[in-house]
């Protein structure tokens, strides 16, 4: 399905994170699609210090940047400033939620665990090394155990803290694009994404729809998966619709299939920031 109007993205990142390129350029390629609201969403800085966080020191510019970039192109697009705040398991704290009262939104999401043996925060969907290490070092080599703790962290999230979206919220299966550590479709598998959906409908907590994953070529499907859509849709949870951009062309990549896929489920509406407010909207 092509939708040629309302597109909108809110998980964006650029060159002061991991992502590449400035923010005009994404702007740029968000105008020449037809979008009518980007938003920008750099992994926050705080208590992770690695070089996928942005920098203490560059948030002042990207507040200022982003304000320079609405000014100039306010008669176009509305544009946002959010930030990806990160879950650690071991403090349970939200990373970078110093910051939320300076912007317009905020992701939560779960990208690390600490590492039993250097005590080091590794990425669960970063480099595979690092993903097999915490699953040897941690869980002694099994995978349900692994998923097991990975959704209690997205739980525990959504228990205790407040953001406006729940970001790729079955991540664990980034590094599974080939099947080698696990059966998707296990009971035991499927039973952990639906209790978690079932938290996140007791705790009111929006989930993107998130290609980014399609877009790096690890996965054929968005997060969440289109069972899980399919709950999404019986429990009435709202979903929003995220490309999860590390370059601005992909700003809109996999969306048009992402919407066949939600159609599906059962969705005709998704939530968008529109005039400051999150506001359901038609993609049909």
């Amino acid at each position: 399905m092509e939708r040629t109007k309302g597109l909108t993205n809110f998980h964006t990142h650029c060159d002061l994170d991991d992502g590449s390129g400035p923010m005009e350029e994404y702007v740029q390629s968000a105008l020449s699609k037809g979008f009518s609201a980007l938003g920008f969403s750099c992994h926050a800085p705080g208590a992770l210090h690695d070089d996928w966080h942005m920098k203490k020191e560059d948030f002042p510019y990207y507040l200022e940047e982003i304000d320079r970039l609405r000014s100039l192109y306010r008669d176009r697009i509305e544009l946002y400033i959010g930030l990806e705040l990160d879950f650690i398991e071991d403090t349970e704290e939200l990373s970078g939620a110093e910051y939320r009262d300076q912007v317009d939104y905020t992701i939560g999401s779960v990208h690390v665990m600490k590492h039993a043996k250097s005590e080091k925060y590794l990425s669960i969907d970063g480099p595979v090394d690092e993903f097999e290490m915490l699953l040897h070092d941690n869980f002694n080599g099994e995978m349900q155990r692994f998923a097991e703790h990975y959704f209690s962290l997205v739980e525990r999230m959504m228990q205790l803290h407040a953001f406006d979206i729940l970001g790729h919220c079955d991540l664990i299966k980034k590094r599974n694009g080939d099947h080698t550590y696990f059966d998707e479709q296990a009971p035991w598998y499927t039973r952990l994404g639906s209790h978690m959906l079932k938290v996140a409908k007791r705790n009111k907590v929006r989930i993107e729809v998130n290609t980014g994953g399609i877009a790096r070529g690890a996965i054929n499907e968005p997060y969440p998966s289109p069972r899980l859509m399919h709950e999404c849709a019986e429990l009435d949870i709202p979903l929003v619709l995220s490309s999860d951009a590390h370059q601005s062309s992909h700003i809109d990549f996999f969306f048009a299939q992402a919407d066949d896929l939600l159609v599906q489920a059962g969705y005709r509406n998704l939530d968008v920031l529109q005039h400051g407010i999150w506001q359901s909207t038609s993609i049909v």
